[in-house]
């Protein structure tokens, strides 16, 4: 019995064996590499913004990356056209290049030849520039506009782990990418959600300065405004998404004319243009600051935005803005109430004024004015000027060729005076003497700087009637703006000769510059 159940075995193991050799057993199908996803961009204008993911070599991209990112700029792309709609610029937004079918924006991956230390906050942004003009100039096709947007990928989002270039920089930006950088986190009370609103903000915020937008702040009566807010350039990067965030009209009036938001086709946009304000008017009345003038330029302007900055620390994230579109005949009026501002008191402001030209082009004049006790004493506005034909210079302490002391008579503000330079270079104090060829009642002095370096920071004037008496009419601080304002007297006085003593510069070098001096 036993071998037979041996031989029974034996026959039985043979038999699989066999079976085993000789009849092919079925194998799992080996896995298929994943095949690249593929994307239809397209884009029904001529320019588009550069998006481009920039990743070091110590690093990789972030998890989903192009889904997130894309969402992102999905979601600011409709935050940018609501505003523009209601403030009747029409239905414009920053262009992108989209796969509509997929919803991804088209970012360009681009590796760095370095590890992310060799890029930091200080510098970094430059040296990336350059990286990407290179891959630029050799994949021409990826260059849409002159405007761009770098992200980079990082482990830890906050401030104090990492270091890389975060900030707009001419027409470029930068902004940082992390795994949990997602929209739908926005609305989320926790840790996670407010990095959310944080850095997706923060991207949109420095996005704004690359399409040419600087800081501003929301007014009193739109901070309480549940449909605005605070305004994006302004802090709205720790608002966006969570709270009633907004784009002002100021901002909105600048993105009008932005070659990736605009609808305009032309290849000029931003080729150089040339303003002259011949009339300024201000006033204040009924608690607003009312202002107008008059323009000449080369290019058309289409809008005139007004930043009121406080000249209380050298940052404008707290400028207040208004804009106004340019009337027919060149010419512009605002009224500003004066209790949409935060800082009143005793605030010095700076009101600078953009004029918007159609080919993305932004001119800058700036003026100041001040609140003494809640009480607005305005610093600028055209005068009743002494006429000054006949008038001459009779000394000076200095002057470069070219750069003579004549020019502040001249009437024309791109020609200045300035102290000797090029050779021997004189310092502080300098001194102009000016006659007027008779004597003439003066009831103050107006300024214009040169627009440029070495702008006269303290001066002293002294009057005469002979060249040999002077009479101090005491110290005084002029203003670092590059148009005109004005220094009154203590009392008007008629004299015929007048000097100027620059004794020192804002800039802390030794030379002095000035274009126009005159006499109300």
């Amino acid at each position: 019995m036993k071998t037979f159940t041996y031989l029974l075995s034996v026959v039985v193991m043979m038999a699989l064996v066999a079976c085993s050799s000789d009849t092919p057993q079925p194998q799992p199908e080996p896995e298929k590499p994943e095949e690249p996803v593929s994307y239809n961009y397209t884009s029904s204008a001529k320019y588009n913004l550069n998006v481009v993911y920039f990743v070091p070599n110590d690093i990789s991209e972030r998890q989903e990356w192009h889904r997130r990112l894309s969402e992102i700029l999905l979601h600011g792309q409709d935050f940018i056209l609501k505003h523009m709609k209601a403030y009747g610029f029409g239905n414009k937004t920053v262009h992108l290049k989209v796969d509509e079918e997929q919803a991804r924006v088209k970012i360009t991956l681009v590796n760095g030849k370095y590890a992310t230390s060799h890029y930091p906050s200080e510098g970094g942004g430059t040296k990336i520039i350059e990286e990407l003009e290179t891959y630029f100039a050799s994949h021409p096709d990826e260059k849409d506009s002159d405007h761009t947007l770098v992200l980079m990928p990082v482990d830890n989002p906050d401030p104090g782990q990492r270091d890389i270039p975060y900030y707009g920089y001419g027409r470029y930006c930068f902004a940082l990418d992390y795994n949990e950088m997602d929209v739908a986190y926005l609305k989320d009370e926790d840790e996670r959600g407010q990095r959310a609103t944080t850095y997706i903000g923060g991207l949109l915020h420095e996005l704004g300065h690359a399409l040419n937008l600087p800081h501003n702040k929301q007014t009193v009566s739109a901070d309480k405004n549940p449909e605005q807010g605070t305004a994006l350039m302004g802090s709205g990067n720790y608002t966006y998404g969570k709270y009633p965030t907004y784009l002002t009209r100021a901002s909105c009036a600048i993105l009008n004319n932005c070659q990736v938001v605009s609808t305009d086709e032309s290849t000029n946009f931003y080729s150089e243009v040339s303003l002259k304000v011949t009339d300024i008017q201000a006033k204040y009345e009924n608690s607003e600051l009312k202002v107008s003038g008059s323009i000449e330029c080369d290019v058309p302007v289409n809008q005139v935005c007004f930043y009121n900055d406080p000249a209380t620390d050298n940052a404008d994230y707290d400028a207040v803005s208004w804009s106004v579109a340019m009337d027919e005949g060149n010419t512009f009026s605002v009224s500003m109430p004066v209790n949409e501002l935060f800082q009143r008191g005793n605030t010095p402001y700076v009101l600078r004024l953009r004029f918007c030209h159609q080919n993305g082009a932004i001119s800058t004049y700036s003026y100041t004015y001040t609140f003494k006790d809640d009480n607005l004493l305005i610093e600028f506005g055209d005068k009743d000027y002494l006429d000054r034909q006949g008038w001459s210079i009779v000394d000076f302490s200095s002057e470069e060729a070219g750069e003579q002391a004549t020019n502040v008579l001249d009437g024309d503000h791109s020609t200045f005076w300035h102290s000797r330079w090029s050779t021997n270079a004189a310092s502080y104090p300098h001194y102009l003497t000016i006659d007027m060829g008779q004597s003439q009642t003066i009831s103050g002095f107006t300024f214009v700087q040169r627009d440029g370096m070495r702008k006269v920071k303290d001066i002293e004037i002294l009057l005469s009637n002979d060249m040999e008496n002077w009479e101090s009419q005491g110290s005084f601080v002029l203003k670092n703006i590059n148009t005109a304002h004005h220094i009154e007297l203590n009392q008007p006085g008629t004299y015929r000769y007048f000097k100027v003593i620059a004794k020192s510069a804002f800039d802390g070098q030794q030379f002095a510059a000035m274009a126009e001096i005159m006499c109300f």
